[in-house]
């Protein structure tokens, strides 16, 4: 038989087996008392889709018209996600996604709730650290976002911190090439014709998910991490380090010569490191947009930096945010991903360490 006339069996197939697999799953929600079953909670795409994925996304960095033509193309398109994050508490992500405008149907990834919290997971009160798995896998549920999904990744005018998001996605399991950033914010996608929705929308929140349900989504543990001992053991070593330590923090907090945004933290910077200011990978006109390639090969060089190196690089910043831009702008210059790591602790972890070596 032709695979012509084979494959809507076996679409049928996949069909019947994922109906089966599904249909018992329910979501518990404050806002209802008899939980949803997981289809009736995602996009309305068709069930051979979901396996054969065919969207129009290539690359980590994609242009809003590329998105809006791929948004266009409804049974295959992507899942839009707002990651919109802000380091003043002055505006809140969420709370702008909840109010909208929002591209329509995007739906919100929160760094701060799909974290590791509490004192047996993160004794140190450390912000948005990496998740277990299992927290990720639900939460990937309840936004409604499965495996062969292409995902794209978006933030709001003066956001520039998407990338964290980005970065966590592939560290947990999403197929790296099914991970995209939108160059360009919800701004641009309204100046070029994107639809959008507006009213209240709510975004998940980890505490309304049921730990009494098996998740669907198939995660991992992070990977691409790195823990306060691993960064010592580079700055105890120096020079004869299997990695070099890039920082993304501001000049003046670098130097010590401006102060820390959290309260404790010391200024200065670990010896050894590199200093690569976040500003000097992100467009200096558009926060929502990354330099291209060869603006961010300059700005490593600059600072010191072969993208090439053998050395694994780590990736440090304030609280382990920006330090996933730079991951995201080494690959761009087309750096191999796995000689590079974040430190998810970052800077708040080691500054606020008081037996952490510090230089300024």
């Amino acid at each position: 038989m032709s695979v012509s006339k084979c494959l809507p069996s076996v679409l049928l197939a996949f069909a019947a087996i994922r109906l089966s697999l599904t249909s018992a799953f329910v979501l518990s929600t404050p806002a209802h008392t008899v939980a949803t079953p997981l289809l009736s909670r995602l996009p309305p795409r068709s069930l051979s889709s979901t396996y054969l994925s065919m969207s129009s996304l290539s690359g980590n960095l994609v242009s809003v018209e590329s998105c809006i033509e791929a948004y266009n193309s409804k049974d295959n398109g992507p899942v839009f996600v707002d990651a919109s994050w802000y380091l003043s508490s002055d505006q809140n992500g969420l709370e702008d996604y909840e109010a909208g405008p929002r591209i329509d149907g995007a739906k919100f990834f929160d760094i701060d709730d799909v974290a590791s919290k509490g004192e047996i997971l993160n004794p140190k009160g450390l912000p948005h650290m990496m998740p277990p798995k299992e927290l990720f896998e639900k939460a990937m549920d309840a936004i409604g976002i499965e495996r062969s999904d292409h995902v794209v990744i978006y933030g709001k005018e003066g956001c520039m911190f998407t990338a964290r998001a980005w970065y966590q996605l592939r560290a947990m399991g999403h197929p790296a090439d099914q991970v995209h950033l939108m160059q360009g914010g919800l701004k641009e996608w309204c100046d070029k014709g994107g639809k959008i929705e507006t009213g209240l929308k709510k975004g998940i929140s980890s505490e309304s998910l049921n730990d009494s349900i098996d998740a669907v989504y198939v995660g991992e543990e992070a990977k691409g991490i790195v823990s306060i001992d691993d960064v010592l053991a580079t700055v105890n070593k120096g020079n004869d380090a299997d990695s070099i330590i890039l920082d993304a923090r501001s000049a003046g907090r670098f130097c010590a010569e401006a102060p820390e945004p959290r309260e404790g933290v010391r200024g200065g910077h670990m010896p050894g490191s590199f200093n690569v200011p976040a500003t000097e990978l992100i467009d200096a006109n558009d926060s929502t947009k990354i330099r291209p390639p060869e603006e961010l090969q300059i700005a490593f060089k600059n600072a010191g930096v072969d993208v090439n190196t053998e050395k694994k690089i780590i990736c440090s910043c304030g609280s382990g945010v920006m330090a996933a831009l730079i991951a995201f702008a080494l690959e761009e210059c087309g750096r191999d991903p796995s000689k590079t790591v974040v430190y998810d602790g970052s800077w708040t972890e080691w500054g606020l360490d008081p037996d952490t070596p510090i230089d300024k």
